[in-house]
């Protein structure tokens, strides 16, 4: 432990001259995080300051009670500290730098391709989804475009066997917008319509196509794309 800690305090430029609220907050992230102790104690971290040979902070109870009231740093709970989320992330991106850690940027899911509350019985249905998300909040609208058509397809074939046995997705857009009995509305239906003159539903995908989407041309066919999951039920 005393190698760890001293190791640890090393990483910090001049660690001995920051303030003990510094410290303390330093030394419950090695205690919490790095060994991965959760919590920490007051005597426990008494013990990393004289592991580390450093002074003790004065008033040492009275600074932790600061941090977890008024600073809103440290969480207690039964006598033991941890670290507030924000104060964690903090400490985190500080010795990543330090470290030379390059954290990818965390790729977010565009609400549009979200639907809370929908119990989805397709496993790959609903990863196709979340990467449409992605592609979408990054701009990718080639990638995002195929990935929609074949959530559409699969879709589609939930309808039935009759839509199922079509080939391609136009066949299928004709066929669930234009057969009786299908378990959608008919507003659905006539939104399936309105599919036909989309770019997406072209040959974009195939390896000799020369057809580029854009941002229009996937925001252009959401409304339909969003109403037709929400209605299939059985995906």
């Amino acid at each position: 432990m005393k190698s760890r800690v001293n190791e640890f305090v090393g990483l910090f430029p001049q660690f001995h001259d920051l303030e003990a609220q510094d410290q303390i907050l330093r030394l419950v992230y090695f205690h919490t995080i790095e060994e991965k102790r959760e919590t920490v104690s007051q005597a426990e971290l008494s013990d990393l300051f004289n592991f580390a040979e450093l002074s003790v902070p004065k008033r040492l109870g009275q600074i932790l009670g600061y941090l977890c009231g008024k600073a809103k740093k440290l969480r207690c709970k039964d006598k033991e500290y941890s670290l507030e989320r924000a104060i964690r992330l903090e400490l985190e991106a500080e010795l990543n730098a330090i470290r030379g850690v390059v954290v990818p940027p965390k790729v977010v899911i565009d609400a549009i391709f979200e639907f809370p509350g929908k119990a989805f019985t397709d496993a790959k249905l609903v990863k196709l989804l979340e990467e449409a998300g992605k592609c979408h909040a990054m701009g990718c609208w080639n990638a995002c475009g195929i990935l929609i058509r074949i959530i559409v397809e699969r879709t589609l074939d939930a309808l039935g066997p009759a839509v199922k046995a079509k080939s391609g997705l136009k066949d299928k857009i004709n066929c669930a917008s234009s057969a009786p009995g299908l378990p959608i509305s008919k507003s659905m239906q006539e939104g399936l319509k309105a599919l036909h003159g989309a770019k997406l539903v072209g040959d974009v995908a195939a390896h000799h196509s020369s057809t580029l989407l854009e941002e229009g041309d996937i925001n252009g066919v959401i409304p339909t794309f969003r109403m037709l999951i929400k209605e299939v039920k059985t995906i």
